[in-house]
C-alpha cells in the first residue's frame, strides 16, 4: 500500500461463509494506494465463524461484527452502517473485489462533487464468472427520478457505490430487513423519492462475480412482497408499472435460468404488457461503448 493519504470512506463487507472468497475482498481493499478510513466485516451468522484472526490489515481499522443468525444482507449492511464512523460509506460485497489503485481515483472525483446532498456515486465495472474470466465491462447510466430507479438496479450498489453517511441517515431509510432479495432495489427506489439521484464516475473500479442460480419461486415471492408493499405505500400507478415490469424481468430470468422457459416467457410477456418498450430492459442500463478509464495504476492527483 502506498503512502497517499486515507480517505474518509468506511467499507462494510457482509459476508456469510466464502472466508476464501472474503480474503480477497479483504486484501483488494489493504492493496489499493490509499487505504479507507476503516474496513467494518459483518459475519452474517457464518457457520463457522468467520475467522480474520491471520488477516494483516496493516494501519486500516478492521473491525468484525457478527450476527448470531443469518439475516440477509441488508441487516448486515444497516448494522455495518450504524456501526461506521466516517463522512462516507461504501460497500462490497464478499465475493466480489476492488480493482487496484481504483479508491483514491474515485474519491478524487468524488470529492469535487460532494456538496450535491442526497447523491448516489456509482462506477464502472468488470463482470468475470467464478473462475474469475472477464465476460463484460459495464458503465451505468446517471438517474434522477423515481420512475428510474423502480425500473431496476442496473449500477451493482452491492459493490460499486458510496454515499455520505450523514446525508443517507438523514432520510431516516435504511433496508428492509424483511427482504431476502432486491433489497437494494427497494432502498434506492424509497431514497430517490426523497431526492436521491445517481452520479458516474467514469472509472471501471471493482470486478463483480456473476451469478444466475436463483430460486425460481423465492425470486416470485419476494417480487410480490415488494409490489404489495408499494401498493400499500399509495405510490402513483406508473411507478408501480414500471416496477412490477422490472420485478417481472426478474422472475422470466430466474426461471429461464431453471429451465422453465414457457413460465419465464409468460413473465416476460407481462413485462412488456405493462411497459410496451423495444428493448429488454428499463432503466437507465448501462453505456453501450464505455470510455471509462480501467485503472492499474493510480493517475495524478
Amino acid at each position: 500500500m502506498a503512502g497517499l493519504p486515507p480517505v474518509p470512506i468506511s467499507i462494510i463487507i457482509p459476508a456469510y461463509g466464502r472466508q476464501d472468497a472474503l480474503l480477497r475482498a479483504l486484501t483488494s481493499v489493504v492493496a489499493q494506494d490509499a487505504s479507507p478510513a476503516e474496513i467494518i466485516v459483518v459475519d452474517d451468522g457464518s457457520e463457522p465463524a468467520i475467522d480474520l484472526s491471520a488477516c494483516d490489515t496493516g494501519t486500516i481499522p478492521l473491525t468484525v461484527l457478527r450476527h448470531e443468525t443469518n439475516r440477509g444482507a441488508a441487516a448486515a449492511r444497516n448494522t455495518g452502517m450504524r456501526a461506521a464512523k466516517s463522512d462516507w460509506v461504501s460497500f462490497l460485497d464478499s465475493d466480489d473485489h476492488l480493482l487496484p489503485s481504483s479508491l483514491a481515483a474515485r474519491w478524487d472525483l468524488i470529492r469535487e462533487q460532494a456538496g450535491e446532498g442526497l447523491t448516489v456515486f456509482a462506477c464502472g465495472w468488470v463482470v468475470q464468472d467464478k473462475s474469475g474470466k472477464e465476460i463484460d465491462t459495464r458503465l451505468p447510466r446517471e438517474a434522477s427520478r423515481p420512475d428510474q430507479f423502480a425500473s431496476g438496479c442496473w449500477f451493482s450498489p452491492g459493490s460499486c457505490v458510496v454515499m455520505n453517511r450523514k446525508a443517507m441517515l438523514e432520510t431516516g431509510i435504511w433496508q428492509d430487513e424483511h427482504l431476502r432479495r432486491f433489497e437494494d432495489l427497494d432502498w434506492f427506489l424509497a431514497l430517490s423519492l426523497q431526492g436521491a439521484k445517481l452520479r458516474t464516475l467514469p472509472l471501471i473500479a471493482v470486478a463483480i462475480e456473476r451469478h444466475r442460480s436463483q430460486s425460481p419461486q423465492k425470486v416470485e415471492q419476494t417480487a410480490e412482497t415488494i409490489m404489495e408493499k408499494w401498493r400499500r405505500s399509495g405510490s402513483d400507478r406508473q411507478l408501480l408499472r414500471r416496477l412490477r415490469a422490472y420485478l417481472d424481468i426478474e422472475c422470466a430470468a430466474a426461471n429461464h435460468f431453471a429451465g422453465r422457459r414457457f413460465r419465464a416467457l409468460a413473465f416476460w410477456a407481462r413485462s412488456l404488457l405493462a411497459v410496451p418498450r423495444l428493448t429488454l430492459h428499463l432503466s437507465p442500463a448501462w453505456e453501450a461503448k464505455t470510455e471509462a478509464v480501467r485503472l492499474t495504476s493510480h493517475t495524478a492527483r
